[in-house]
C-alpha cells in the first residue's frame, strides 16, 4: 500500500490527469443518465374502480367485479388480482410483474376493457 502511495506522490501529474478524466466521465454519465434508470421498488399496479349506485355488494360482485376479474386474468404478466365489492362500488387491483412498465400495464388494461365494451354492445 505504501508503494502505491509513494508512486502516486512521485507522479503527481499523472494522478491529477486521471482524477480529471474520472470527474469528466462522471459528469458525462450523470448528464446522460435516464431518469427511469432508478429502480422502482413497487411492481406496476392498475386500479379499476367502478360505481353503480343502488346495487348490493353481491350484485356488484356478480355482474361487475367477477367479469372484470376474469377479463384481466387473461392479460400477460399479471402477478395478482385483488378485488373488493361494496354497496355500489367495485374495486379491482391488477398487479403486474416487473417485466412491464406502468404505462404498458395501464395500456393493456385499457385495451382489454375496450374489447369487452365492443363485444357487449355488438351482440
Amino acid at each position: 500500500m505504501q508503494a502505491v502511495i509513494a508512486n502516486a506522490l512521485r507522479q503527481r501529474v499523472l494522478v491529477i490527469i486521471l482524477g480529471a478524466v474520472l470527474m469528466v466521465g462522471g459528469l458525462f454519465a450523470y448528464r446522460t443518465l435516464n431518469i427511469e434508470a432508478y429502480p422502482d421498488p413497487v411492481p406496476p399496479l392498475v386500479d379499476i374502480i367502478t360505481q353503480n349506485p343502488g346495487q348490493s355488494s353481491e350484485e356488484i360482485e356478480r355482474y361487475i367485479t367477477v367479469p372484470i376479474e376474469i377479463q384481466m386474468a387473461g392479460l400477460p404478466y399479471v402477478q395478482a388480482i385483488r378485488t373488493i365489492s361494496l354497496f355500489g362500488l367495485s374495486d379491482v387491483k391488477v398487479q403486474f410483474t416487473y417485466d412491464v412498465s406502468y404505462q404498458q400495464a395501464s395500456q393493456m388494461v385499457k385495451k382489454k376493457k375496450k374489447k369487452k365494451k365492443k363485444k357487449k354492445y355488438s351482440a
